[in-house]
């Protein structure tokens, strides 16, 4: 079975860059390099191979092209073809100019493990020798290395390896083995919801206060410095390691949440979400006169933000593979109607929905909203859910993340019948403003509670 595998360079790598040669013209001096023969014909050779024997030639002139593994060079060549390629046969973007590249490949038999230690190994890069690197895998099963890749992300050095070992995944369960399913639904203000009513909160990663005011700083401060000076280089690659650890704590948060969604039953259900199209900036309103109406364009692009923050993409992949080695289906269903559909009577209606809570506006059926889109889901599919099951807390060391509650927390131990603005752009928890003299409570979600007489508040410890 082949695997991909990330490692960490223990050992800082020199910077390697590849020059960006131009031919002279579309046609070489030396036609024997443009022509090929095949079949006693002799016709023009493909672009890349012609920058291939291009790279050859300089090879045997050039001292700095000498010194880089030849695989490399062929390797990056087929990547700007196979860029080309994709823009004229298959509509997508212009391949971009780069002055330098951030990684670099070898072709499969060319890196070689040289020592495996407990915590670290040896391995051998052609053209540049031995490297150290953090073994965070285990390498004693590994039957041979495939394709590498070296690159550079925010100051840190990593190798992935395409390795082949004897173990092959289980084969998916069938439809008659499976006794329950567990329904998610994606959200800004919970991550996820589960049909068996509990919820992993969203640790807004860049989009909290503080982050996000960090980033615009640095972000501001690196675009004001001098074009192309050491000060803005260094700028920019302060900025870089932050948003790599950014990444990375997104990334390590979304495998524990993909974890805990995997453990909770024998399949898993998730809405057929087109995030691409949900990311995409609003269309621009022509007023008829020359001008423009108002889209709200900025609050698009708030959500946008949000969502992407959110890296639904990436928890679903991460659920996939977690649910591919343990052997249990992901059902992919139409997220159509999922959270306007009520379903106790099937009634659909958009009022349904306001906020975090659900009114049918037929039968005055009431739930939190985000629960009821998952169950709604887990519906679909067919199967029953799960029972309810206790709170799983995971983390790293003496700081535990609570990833599954099933109490949500207080809107501010306080009652707000009218909306009030708040700083920043913000808006208050309590989603039930619209209504007078009533609360839908985010606890017991069975029946509505009626407002206490207490006195609202901002400020003081009797708010």
């Amino acid at each position: 079975m082949l695997f991909l595998f990330y490692h960490k360079l223990l050992h800082s790598l020199p910077y390697i860059y590849f020059r960006v040669f131009r031919i002279p013209s579309s046609i070489p001096n030396d036609l024997n390099i443009a022509l090929k023969t095949s079949k006693n014909l002799i016709k023009w050779d493909s672009a890349s191979n012609i920058q291939i024997k291009v790279t050859t030639r300089l090879r045997h002139r050039l001292k700095n092209f000498a010194e880089i593994n030849s695989d490399v060079l062929q390797c990056n060549i087929a990547h700007l073809d196979a860029a080309f390629t994709n823009f004229w046969q298959h509509g997508r973007g212009f391949p971009r100019y780069l002055q330098k590249l951030n990684s670099f490949e070898y072709k499969p038999g060319q890196v070689k493990l040289r020592a495996i230690k407990d915590n670290y190994a040896i391995i051998y890069l052609p053209g540049i020798g031995n490297v150290k690197m953090h073994n965070s895998r285990d390498f004693t099963s590994i039957q041979s290395l495939r394709s590498c890749t070296v690159s550079i992300s925010g100051g840190y050095w990593f190798i992935s390896m395409l390795v082949k070992t004897p173990q092959e995944l289980p084969d998916e369960k069938p439809i008659s083995e499976i006794k329950s399913v567990v329904g998610i639904d994606v959200g800004i203000n919970k991550l996820v919801a589960l049909s068996d009513g509990s919820f992993v909160e969203n640790i807004r990663v860049t989009t909290n206060p503080r982050t996000s005011r960090r980033l615009a700083m640095r972000k501001r401060a690196a675009n004001r410095k001098c074009q192309d000076s050491q000060n803005q280089k260094k700028a920019y690659t302060s900025l870089a390691r932050i948003q790599h650890k950014l990444a990375q704590h997104r990334s390590g948060y979304n495998w524990q949440a993909a974890n805990k969604i995997v453990k909770t039953a024998d399949s898993i259900a998730r809405e057929g979400l087109d995030i691409k199209a949900m990311v995409r900036r609003a269309k621009p309103k022509h007023n008829g006169k020359g001008g423009y109406n108002r889209n709200g364009a900025s609050r698009k692009a708030g959500l946008n933000r949000a969502i992407l923050d959110c890296a639904w993409g990436d928890l679903f992949t991460k659920i996939a593979w977690l649910a591919a080695k343990s052997a249990k289906p992901v059902f992919v269903v139409n997220p159509r109607h999922s959270s306007q559909e009520c379903p106790k009577c099937g009634h659909i209606d958009k009022h349904n929905r306001s906020g975090e809570k659900f009114l049918c506006t037929n039968c005055r059926y009431t739930e939190h909203a985000d629960t009821k889109a998952s169950r709604t889901t887990a519906k679909r599919v067919g199967l029953v859910f799960p029972k309810n099951q206790k709170r799983e807390v995971g983390g790293v060391g003496s700081r535990p993340i609570e990833l599954c509650n099933k109490t949500l927390p207080g809107d501010s131990r306080k009652v707000m019948p009218v909306k009030i603005s708040l700083p920043m752009g913000g808006e208050s928890r309590n989603h039930a403003y619209e209504q007078l003299a009533i609360q839908l409570s985010l606890f017991d979600l069975t029946q509505y509670t009626v407002a206490d007489s207490r006195k609202s508040k901002r400020y003081g410890k009797n708010s």
